[in-house]
């Protein structure tokens, strides 16, 4: 029988991951080695799946960046005490990534992950029809502007919910996580949309990168270069999967850093706020043009090449 090429790669990388266990019991410098040693294996699983298929070498890359984050952050803290099934489970968990962290926050009640599963499946299936409703429109008489913003609202639309019923759905089976998403809709600072966005990954962040750059010691330096790491980050997952570094995440990853930098304690109230709301998705939908060219390259979104992009997208 044919195993998928997305699905073998992706158990490659968990069993990469997985042989990592022994090393939560070592000193720090051996744990630092192991890390050394496994993360570049787990990195290049992704290439197992044919460079055609850009969308399942993405998927991939995704689920490799996700396990090396978790080594990585084990490989500075170790694990002392876990055992194989509770490492075993923070590999498969999507809603954590950091071991010592899972259990912290209070976990919300049933009837809330049952209604949050239910709206989320719900939303689901609406903004995938409003994708594909976008997606089907022709708009080449019409300014780009007018479709890039349809498109990437609906976009949101069809990938939020099913990420939150997710969530809902992994603790009510017994796990253990974050939400993705704390309302970023909501946000009034570039500073506060990244507060809510991806929670996950905001805390390894902030516990790997933000604090030992200086934390809130030093706040701008400490932005900035996790703001770098995320741009790192992206650019090998769209690397992978279009065979290429585009320099397009880079740019738009320092924007954003600079953005956070500037409006890190910037608290817009009253009438004030709305001011400050429609600022911050004027520059995040305008901004995003960069990340969205790289995202165009694994999913055609727009109904026409456009002359910063290569004609053959």
């Amino acid at each position: 029988m044919r195993v998928p090429a997305l699905g073998l790669a992706c158990t490659a990388a968990f069993a990469a991951a997985a042989c990592f266990f022994p090393a939560l019991a070592w000193a720090r410098r051996a744990r630092a080695v192991a890390f050394a040693a496994l993360a570049p294996l787990v990195l290049l699983t992704p290439l197992l799946v044919p460079a055609e298929r850009r969308l399942g070498r993405y998927l991939a890359a995704v689920f490799a960046t996700v396990l090396a984050v978790k080594l990585y952050d084990l490989q500075g803290h170790g694990g002392p005490g876990a055992t194989l099934r509770a490492y075993l489970m923070l590999l498969a968990n999507p809603f954590g990534l950091i071991l010592r962290k899972l259990d912290v926050k209070r976990r919300p009640p049933a009837r809330a992950d049952l209604a949050q599963l239910g709206l989320g499946l719900a939303g689901a299936a609406g903004g995938a029809c409003l994708l594909a409703g976008a997606l089907a429109v022709d708009w080449r008489r019409l300014p780009f502007a007018l479709e890039y913003v349809a498109v990437v609202l609906a976009f949101f639309l069809a990938v939020l919910p099913p990420i939150a019923a997710a969530a809902a759905a992994w603790r009510l089976l017994g796990g253990a996580g974050l939400d993705a998403m704390n309302r970023p809709w909501l946000a009034r600072t570039p500073a506060d949309f990244w507060r809510r966005y991806n929670l996950p990954m905001q805390q390894f962040f902030y516990e790997d990168v933000f604090k030992p750059a200086g934390g809130l010691r030093a706040p701008v330096r400490a932005t900035l270069l996790t703001f770098a790491v995320s741009a790192v980050i992206h650019e090998y997952i769209y690397g992978i999967a279009l065979g290429r570094v585009q320099g397009y995440q880079t740019a738009f990853f320092l924007l954003q850093g600079v953005a956070v930098a500037a409006t890190a304690r910037a608290k817009p109230r009253g009438w004030g706020a709305a001011v400050w709301v429609a600022g911050t998705w004027a520059f995040l939908l305008a901004s995003s043009v960069l990340f969205f060219a790289s995202m165009n390259g694994v999913i055609p979104l727009y109904s026409r090449p456009l002359p910063v992009w290569p004609a053959d997208w």
